[in-house]
């Protein structure tokens, strides 16, 4: 849902007749905002946040929240115990340090903390102050983190919020370390030179949208009249040509501009911190944090991962954050918020961010194809990818998706794996079903009507309303699948629906002896498939292989090569810590049950004109 920011009357004069930029302390840098909007009540109801970071090499983020305006005799203020689009329990209250509270006048005011993340301030009617300090030490998108050359702030590890109170404008005011520059989607406001100043509509506009500050490099172009702005912070340096980055993401953005008939802002960001490890990224509402190893550009699969990577986020503009789940409607910070849409919000996000990458020639169909072979393959080895319906693995993703237990090999799937998956097939599905009827359906259809029926009006969607959407694109009722794929756990038919478009599809048993036995690097038993000569055996998760039919073995590799020195029927005995003791267990191998697939074009001259026009639709192949 696109918001309208609310500003202080006084401030929107001053805006009008400042240049439009991203910053502040950054003189001259790009960036063009939408025309911020006051209301009367602004100035009464504005929270206030002034932040610091006085010695940056002690990572300590220094808050002040003042209330101007409170309503009653006391109010509390509490921390997000999660990071939104991130669904863990990440309790940001633990690195909270030092709350104390006071009026305007500096005068202290009694505090209570009532839980591990709230407070109450006994204020009297009076506006209030409330002064603490944020230990950022935690690199990563979901989080926040402080050094001595950059830093990445989180919103929801940073504000406390007004509880009750979401809805109040916000405006945060930066005191930055010499030299340093602040970058962020909220619109700007005046500054004294050396701060940065920007605005919200409330809350949830707040902390949805993290901040850079130091010395990053920046580029911008603009596509179908919004600018779009690359921030790229690399602290110790990278290998990364940032113009072909931003060439590629302008490539990615007009695909989807394409697809979506269209851009849903002014304005989007994207920041890209290289550094020594990169933990993906986190989409928002007019921006996305991206976080990559900083040396992975020496070849041109490092490029092809930040592709990915920003197509993805970028298409959370729609799925997610304009298409949110009813449920999650406002989002509720303090604690589990459930959704059980999260094999559409992410695993459909994967699927429509392939169908960019293709459309921005950043894909050949070819590679496509094959990538999907090898990972539907992979896919089909997995024993917990039927156990439960998606609804389910989504609904649990707070306790099974972030805090796996070693059972979850065999007994759950990535809801963005297989989600990504059920909407390959959904999109085939509905492109041939339509063809029957003279229609032309689709995937991005599909998310171009609930971004007519739903996203452009702010309306939460539910699962109903997909179903709703699908069953129009493909000109019948769809509530089957649904009802098959999404609800129970019928196994996807991906390889069927390929071969009715165009795509020749092969498989061929596995080449090496079969055992169920999963390895990690220090050689131990990760999982054991159920029913597999391994669980035969006896063995157990945790279990260490020193040696496999007599020889000694290094690493888990190392004993799987030695497995496979042997054929389907042979017993092997391996020996094993279990405990700190040695056990001997007799494995008898078996031939793989698992196919791996292969998927290439067809002919163009094997396919009928209609199944022809469809395929090169689907893989954005043109026309001869």
């Amino acid at each position: 849902m696109l918001r309208r920011p609310l500003v202080l009357a006084a401030a929107l004069a001053a805006c009008a007749a400042a240049p439009p930029a991203t910053t502040r302390g950054a003189p001259g840098a790009p960036g063009a905002s939408e025309p911020a909007r006051a209301t009367v009540d602004a100035p009464r109801r504005l929270v206030t946040y002034a932040l610091e970071i006085p010695a940056p090499t002690e990572q300590w983020v220094h808050v002040t929240m003042t209330v101007a305006r409170a309503k009653g005799l006391r109010s509390q203020v509490a921390m997000p115990a999660w990071t939104p689009g991130s669904y863990l329990v990440r309790d940001h209250a633990r690195h909270v340090d030092g709350l104390r509270a006071e009026d305007l006048q500096g005068r202290p005011l009694p505090v209570k903390q009532i839980d591990k993340q709230t407070w109450r301030v006994d204020h009297g009617l009076r506006g209030f102050r409330i002064r603490y300090r944020v230990f950022a030490d935690e690199p990563g998108v979901r989080t926040s983190h402080v050094d001595d050359r950059h830093a990445t702030l989180n919103g929801a590890s940073i504000f406390l919020y007004l509880v009750g109170e979401t809805a109040r404008p916000a405006r945060v005011e930066l005191t930055l370390p010499a030299g340093w520059q602040a970058h962020s989607a909220l619109d700007p406001a005046p500054a004294p030179a050396g701060n940065a100043s920007f605005v919200a509509p409330d809350y949830h506009a707040l902390v949805d949208a993290p901040f850079i500050l130091g010395t990053p490099e920046l580029r911008s172009f603009t596509v179908a009249s919004t600018r779009v702005e690359l921030v790229f912070a690399a602290p110790a340096g990278s290998n990364a040509d940032t113009a072909r980055i931003a060439a590629d993401l302008q490539k990615i953005v007009r695909a989807f501009a394409e697809l979506m008939g269209g851009l849903p802002l002014p304005r989007y960001v994207f920041m890209l911190v290289a550094d020594d490890t990169g933990d993906g990224g986190l989409e928002h509402a007019s921006s996305t944090l991206m976080r990559v190893p900083r040396d992975i550009f020496s070849d041109p699969t490092g490029y092809r991962r930040v592709s990915n990577l920003a197509a993805h986020e970028f298409f959370h503009l729609w799925n997610a954050k304009r298409l949110r789940d009813a449920d999650l409607t406002p989002y509720d910070y303090r604690g589990e918020d459930y959704t059980r849409l999260l094999w559409f919000s992410e695993g459909f996000t994967e699927t429509m961010e392939q169908q960019a990458l293709l459309r921005a020639g950043l894909l050949a169909p070819d590679a496509y194809l094959k990538d999907l072979a090898t990972g539907w393959s992979a896919y089909l080895r997995k024993p917990g990818r039927n156990h439960s319906p998606l609804v389910e693995l989504s609904h649990d993703a707070w306790i099974k998706a972030y805090k796996p237990s070693p059972s979850h090999g065999n007994t759950v799937i990535s809801y963005y794996e297989k989600g990504h998956y059920l909407g390959l097939c959904l999109d085939l599905e509905l492109r041939l079903r339509s063809a029957s009827h003279g229609l032309q359906g689709s995937l991005p259809g599909l998310f171009r009507r609930l971004m007519a029926s739903h996203g452009a009006r702010g309306k939460g969607i539910t699962q109903a309303d997909i179903v709703a959407a699908a069953s129009a694109e493909a000109g019948e009722a769809m509530d089957a699948f649904f009802a098959r794929h999404v609800d129970a756990t019928a196994e996807l038919p991906l390889p069927e629906l390929l071969a009715r478009i165009g795509v020749r599809v092969t498989s061929e048993a596995g080449p090496r002896p079969y055992t169920g036995l999963v390895l990690d690097p220090e050689r131990s038993v990760k999982n054991l498939e159920p029913g597999s000569p391994a669980a035969a055996a006896g063995l157990m998760l945790g279990d260490e292989v020193v040696a496999v039919a007599g020889l000694r073995v290094h690493t888990g590799d190392e004993a799987q090569l030695r497995l496979g020195d042997h054929p389907p029927g042979e017993r092997v005995e391996l020996a094993v810590f279990r405990g700190g003791r040695l056990e001997l267990r007799s494995l008898v191998l078996a031939v793989d049950p698992h196919r791996s697939f292969h998927f290439e074009l067809a002919p163009d001259a094997a396919l009928s004109p209609q199944t022809l026009g469809l395929r090169r639709a689907w893989l954005a192949t043109p026309t001869p």
